[in-house]
């Protein structure tokens, strides 16, 4: 079944992208973990669509699609907001659990003023039980980072990640929790 979701996500992401304006894709690891996140926004819309991957060596995959809004908070150029949600797929390893969840969630990001090219971003994820399926009965997805733009399209960054299902047994999944680096182009 999950290849069969990672299959539809492609497939999805492919037949949009010729109908889009811009695209991130942002990848980020540690020793034990790697992420990779790919969104765009669609052509004539606020609307921005993506998908990504979490693979931790020991504990697991997720894998989801992405939808969300974006825009200057209160028209100021120096914060920019994003308010959506994921759909998720779980293929824990630690406790042999998979299941669906949708989280409701976006991220932050507040470009430094007083340093060139120095922002911090946090994104946050919430399931609570009511939007989780199967074996999952919720989930967080957090992150935060201090990133630098290198050039126009391209930013690298040193983060932290928590991210945990809430399972039916054993009780808690964490899929990974600590530090990582990263980084993201625009194009």
């Amino acid at each position: 079944m999950k290849n069969h979701i990672y299959a539809a996500a492609t497939v999805a992401v492919t037949a949009l992208s010729a109908n889009v304006q811009s695209h991130t894709l942002d990848l980020n690891l540690n020793n034990d973990a790697v992420a990779l996140d790919y969104s765009t926004q669609l052509n004539k819309s606020e609307l921005n669509v993506g998908a990504g991957l979490l693979h931790h060596q020991d504990y697991g995959d997720v894998y989801y699609g992405s939808f969300f809004v974006a825009d200057n908070v209160n028209k100021q150029s120096g914060i920019l907001a994003g308010i959506g949600g994921r759909a998720y797929y779980f293929d824990i390893d630690r406790s042999n659990d998979s299941g669906t969840a949708i989280g409701l969630g976006g991220f932050v990001n507040w470009d430094i003023p007083t340093v060139t090219n120095l922002s911090l971003r946090s994104d946050m994820y919430y399931s609570p039980d009511v939007l989780a399926f199967d074996e999952v009965d919720g989930y967080i997805d957090f992150t935060a980072r201090i990133q630098y733009r290198i050039i126009e399209q391209a930013w690298i960054y040193a983060g932290y990640r928590y991210a945990e299902a809430k399972t039916e047994a054993p009780g808690k999944a964490k899929l990974d929790e600590g530090g990582h680096l990263g980084i993201m182009l625009w194009f």
